[in-house]
Order: C-alpha cells, then structure tokens, then sequence
C-alpha cells in the first residue's frame, strides 16, 4: 500500500488521531468527492460546496465506524457524500411545478413499470427534484443505449408516443415494437441501478 494512498492515509489516522493526517486524508479525498457528486448529483458549485462541507463533517463524526475488513475507506466516504447529496434533494422539492412533476414522474414509472397506467399514478410523495434528477439520469440512460432499443426508449419515454404509433412509424410489428421497449426498460433500469444506486433506492422508499 502506497504511503500517501488514500487507504494508507485513513489507517494511519484510525492509529494516531493526528489531525495532521487526516488533513492529509481530507486534501486527498475531497478533490475527487467533489467531482463525483457534481457529476452524478448537483451540477450547482455553491450546494456541491455545501455537500462537501456537511460530508468532511459526517466523516470526522463517524470516522470510528468505518471498518477497514469492510471494504476502501474511500467506498465508504462516497457512501456518505451520495446521502447528504441525497438528504440535499429532497429538500429542494418547491423548485419544479406539480405540472413537471407529474410529466416526469409519469415517464419514470414507463421505465419502472411495463403495465404503467397513469390513471393509477400517485405522484405526491416523492420529491420532486429527486424525480428530476432521477429523470435526468434516465435520459442519459436512454442515450447510450444501442440501437434499435434507444429509437424505441426515446420514442416511448422522451416523445412520449404510444407503442402502436410507434410501430406504424417504424414499420415494426407491434409484438416487436413490445419487445424492443421492455428490453430498453430493463436496459435502462440496469444503468441506472449500477450508476446511481441510492437515487434508486431513494425512489423506492419513497
């Protein structure tokens, strides 16, 4: 193990409790927390400032949790920073409209759920800018898809057109066009669980 890894860095402060090196350990971890979190959570300079902060703080705070037989200690201070930028979004629910929230949300249960019905939707318990950022994701998703399941992903969810248009617009059998797009579903599902797992599982519980 390097001497200056981050690894080496966070066993030696476990040991010694020398702020000095956790000083270290922090100058080492938080250039690339930043960058994760603006990547994949806020794109806001001042509310990823604020994220960091609150996560070196939660770092210190519990910094006698972590468990180096568990796992880096890297994976674990990701962890935290993903749930306070988490916490972060759903306190920011009043900056969409209802109006965008339920567009968004209803395009999010057409990835979720291949018997989607918007007569049954509930959108008012989830935040809505986790809905946003959730979405965001999705259309990411669907933009690295292969072909034919992105035309029919972004079709479906982002043109929002029924399945028997788009087989008459594609000249695709309608069994076909089914296929393709509950494939594009468990495609996009599959990213977005692997990239984004607490957004998921912040989803979920609510």
């Amino acid at each position: 193990m390097a001497k200056n890894s981050i690894q080496s860095l966070a066993t030696e402060f476990l040991q010694t409790k020398s702020h000095k090196t956790f000083k270290s350990l922090i100058n080492r971890i938080k250039p690339g927390l930043s960058s994760y979190i603006y990547k994949n959570y806020i794109k806001d300079t001042d509310k990823c400032k604020d994220i960091i902060s609150t996560t070196l703080a939660n770092i210190w705070n519990k910094i006698d949790q972590y468990d180096s037989e568990r796992g880096y200690f890297s994976t674990w201070a990701y962890k935290i920073a993903a749930n306070v930028a988490i916490a972060e979004i759903k306190n920011q629910r009043k900056n969409l409209s209802h109006e965008n929230l339920t567009e968004n949300h209803s395009k999010l249960l057409r990835i979720y759920s291949p018997t989607y019905n918007i007569e049954m939707e509930v959108c008012a318990p989830v935040g809505e800018i986790l809905i946003q950022t959730l979405y965001d994701a999705s259309i990411d998703a669907i933009q690295n898809l292969k072909e034919p399941y992105k035309k029919v992903a972004t079709e479906r969810i982002i043109n929002d057109k029924p399945l028997q248009d788009i087989a008459v617009d594609l000249n695709w059998h309608l069994s076909t066009v089914k296929t393709r797009f509950y494939k594009a579903q468990k495609l996009i599902k599959n990213i977005l669980e692997v990239k984004y797992p607490e957004l998921i599982e912040s989803y979920h519980e609510n």
